[in-house]
């Protein structure tokens, strides 16, 4: 027995070893290989590395597979001790979805093994949205489920889902839920970014805050086939109606290149915006805008490949937005004339985004041990944003006539990463756990100094494991993530308030003992999805999300002595959804409908003192979207998408939602149609059509005012256009106009909000010229 033993270790030492790739040389992630009629396989690495070993001599049928490729065979005659080297290269399935997601699970995959909805823009749309309009917040413009962007610094209202969506850099969190300030979606240049991933639906994968899902802005990578690149772009923006003072300028140049082993991309960009006028010619209140600001962005990112399996990537991208105008507010009426900008001296410090530094070092181990890839992430974040002056700081003993205040955050993070891809016949599939710590600091002040949400500081540690399995045509995941959350509170004394005028304040001034509040979930996803039909791949899944319901805020407004007495439960959201992909000839569609329901509420009710308070009750929110294109002839294309949302709450708590939520979390109807024109990539061409709808469910007050977000939504309609000529290989000029036909209307926020400062119009027609030069 001993003898056979030792002979059967010698017979089974061959082993089969190569690289899968695709018709452009690029690697198959996570591709099946398997030997046919037998229980021998394994999954590929990121890098679409693999190897088979303890194999017997003897003749096989290698099996090659993977998500949006078609499957492919080879014969090989496989001798003693022999290790062959077998590289393939596998056939992009055009029936099939290909692009690929890496937010979904923390490892790259295809859209065809996600089972939720998910929208991905690629470079090539980027750079289309943001020759409409360099605001980042209007490259979302048009995806499903998202609301439409307010034109100011603040994001408030523009929500996924009808909830709150948690904003990321390469994974880096840029929200801020300890004290939500809204601004969390202006925090990047678009030329920083290569790719933006939007997961729908609440999740828990990257932890705090993502009760609508996630927003990843993907970071450029360095792709350049050359030791040197470089890419200048230049260009200017306006007004279409009197254009006087609306001119603005940008520069960005990019240099990239790979040196052997090392790859680098650096990228800076500086632009400066005029003033913004409405369609009338009139100029559009100052009031958190986005006109007159100096934009600075600071990206690099450098990748050094160690070994074969080992690598190291460093990333650090900076971001400054701060408005420098000439002008001051005019307030006008809610619903009667809108709140302007006219010629003054602002005595207040510039408002936007301070700066936002974020660094991250990636260290990635393939095979760390067998079948198991080891990825480990340091990050750090760095946030300050100032708001604007307000008379709503008077404090008369002090000596303050009014303030600005200030979210200052700082973040320091680590994630673990383990991924172990398994094989058992025609099983396969993957296994990704680790471990994610994250402290997290937050605080808000006014820029006089005086305190008013006290530094709050959190430490999150969170294991989780995700399991992925593939059987022939369907898709299974699971996960689970426990979340262990400590938040320490100093001891503080809430900010005193006056009212206009008055010498004794009207709230604050609670003197309240800090403490430790423990917040601790477990929190679970499930989904399956089914590809064996191109015409109907439907999937079904249920998720989770942790967060924290603005604890800030809570804090500033307590009238209880202690924070033990404060009520700050957090928010876990059940996120139910059915969806489907389909694609039938040059056609494709998808959609969804889900349902997300939370114990806990997170919806603002403004009190009779102009102070918010966060209701409780239980909330449900649904709806659906719906989205299509297709391939027209050889160079047009057309598309569209629908997106309905509703959200009610439980206020008797007795099951019965028969109260809408307000419009800062939900949003109107939203319809988009787009036409798109291309030559041959020499020129490109495209129109889209936006349409939103009106929402009006509240009752005014007996003296005719609405509450903060209820006021009643009108319906607007805008066209945006966009063009791009390739005047030669290295050279292309761009053309667009953002709201082309010059629709006079207000933002979605201007009309919820039902306060004059807010009540500001939209931009009117604007243009964006630009000239890029590829060397």
């Amino acid at each position: 027995m001993f003898f056979l033993s030792v002979f059967g270790l010698y017979a089974q030492n061959a082993s089969i070893y190569g690289t899968i790739s695709d018709e452009n040389n690029q690697p198959v992630p996570y591709a099946t290989i398997s030997l046919k009629g037998t229980s021998k396989g394994t999954m590929a690495n990121d890098q679409g590395s693999y190897r088979l070993e303890q194999l017997e001599a003897g003749q096989y049928t290698l099996v090659f597979s993977a998500v949006g490729y078609i499957k492919a065979t080879q014969q090989i005659d496989l001798k003693i001790n022999e290790s062959l080297e077998i590289n393939f290269t596998l056939q992009t399935d055009l029936e099939a979805l290909n692009e690929v997601v890496i937010t979904s699970n923390r490892v790259r995959e295809t859209l065809d093994e996600v089972p939720s909805s998910v929208s991905v823009l690629s470079s090539k749309e980027i750079e289309s949205y943001q020759q409409t309009s360099t605001n980042i917040a209007d490259v979302l413009l048009e995806i499903p489920g998202i609301s439409l962007s307010t034109n100011q610094t603040s994001n408030t209202g523009q929500t996924l889902r009808g909830r709150k969506m948690l904003i990321l850099i390469d994974g880096i969190p840029q929200s801020t839920p300890l004290r939500n300030g809204s601004r969390d979606i202006n925090t990047i240049d678009p030329n920083t970014i290569e790719r933006i991933e939007v997961i729908k639906g609440a999740t828990a994968i990257y932890g705090n805050g993502a009760d609508g899902g996630i927003v990843n802005y993907i970071t450029k990578k360095t792709d350049a086939a050359k030791p040197f690149e470089s890419t200048t772009m230049i260009g200017s923006t306006g007004a279409l109606k009197t254009i006087e003072k609306t001119v603005g300028a940008n520069i960005s140049q990019t240099f990239s290149g790979n040196l052997d082993k090392l790859g680098y991309v650096v990228n800076g960009t500086f632009r400066q915006t005029g003033v913004f006028r409405d369609a009338d010619g009139e100029v559009i209140s100052p009031y958190y805008g986005i006109g007159e600001t100096d934009q600075y962005s600071l990206f690099g990112k450098l990748n050094y490949q160690i070994a074969d399996n080992h690598k190291v990537e460093l990333m650090y991208n900076y971001f400054s937005s701060n408005q420098n105008s000439d002008y001051v507010a005019q307030v006008g009426e809610y619903g009667v004339t809108p709140s302007i900008g006219v010629l003054g001296e602002d005595l207040a410090v510039d408002q936007g985004n301070r700066y936002n530094h974020n660094a991250q070092l990636t260290y990635d181990f393939t095979n760390i041990f067998k079948n198991t890839d080891f990825k480990l992430n340091l990050y750090a974040q760095d946030f300050r944003t100032v708001y604007g002056y307000t008379t709503s700081f008077y404090d008369p003993n002090l000596g303050f006539d009014g303030g600005q205040s200030s979210i200052i955050s700082t973040k320091m993070g680590a994630r673990f990463n383990f991924n172990t891809t398994y094989q058992f016949g025609e099983v396969s599939g993957n296994v990704l756990y680790g471990l994610d710590v994250l402290n997290d600091v937050t605080a808000q002040e006014l820029i006089d100094g005086r305190p008013w949400v006290p530094e709050t500081d959190m430490t999150n540690i969170a294991p989780y494991a995700q399991l992925k399995t593939l059987y022939k045509n369907f898709v299974f995941k699971a996960g689970v993530r426990f979340e262990n959350i400590g938040i320490h509170i100093p001891d503080y004394v809430t900010l005193t308030r006056y009212a206009a005028g008055a010498t004794t304040p009207s709230s604050g001034g609670v003197a309240v003992d800090g403490g430790d509040l423990d917040y601790n979930a477990t929190t679970f996803n499930v989904g399956l999805r089914y590809n064996k039909w191109s015409v109907f791949k439907p999937f079904v899944s249920f998720s989770q999300s942790f967060s924290i319901a603005d604890l800030g805020r809570t804090l500033r407004s307590a009238t209880e002595s202690t924070v033990s007495q404060i009520n700050s439960d957090a928010v876990i959201a059940n996120n139910y959804e059915i969806g489907f992909n389909s694609r039938i000839g040059q056609t494709n569609f998808s959609g969804a409908y889900f349902i997300s329901t939370s114990k806990f509420g997170a919806t603002y009710t403004e009190l009779p003192s102009g102070i918010f308070e966060i209701d409780r009750q239980p909330e449900r929110v649904y709806g659906f979207e719906v989205a299509a294109d297709t391939k027209l002839s050889q160079y047009f294309n057309l598309g569209g998408s629908f997106s309905y949302t509703e959200g009610k709450l439980d206020v008797e708590n007795n099951d019965n939602y028969d109260t809408y939520m307000n419009s800062d979390r939900i949003p109107p109807v939203k319809g988009v149609l787009y036409l798109g024109y291309n030559l041959s990539n020499a020129f490109n061409a495209r129109i889209s059509y936006i349409y939103s709808g009106s929402r009006d469910h509240f009752e005014a007050n007996e003296n005719g005012d609405y509450s903060y977000g209820q006021g009643p939504i009108s319906s607007f309609n805008l066209v945006n256009l966009s063009t791009s000529y390739q005047m030669s290989p290295s050279t292309t000029i761009g053309l667009g106009i953002e709201n082309l036909l010059n629709e006079d209307y207000y933002n979605l926020l201007s009309q919820f909000a039902a306060r004059n400062n807010d009540y500001i119009k939209a931009n009117g027609a604007r243009f964006n010229v630009s000239l890029t030069v590829k060397l």
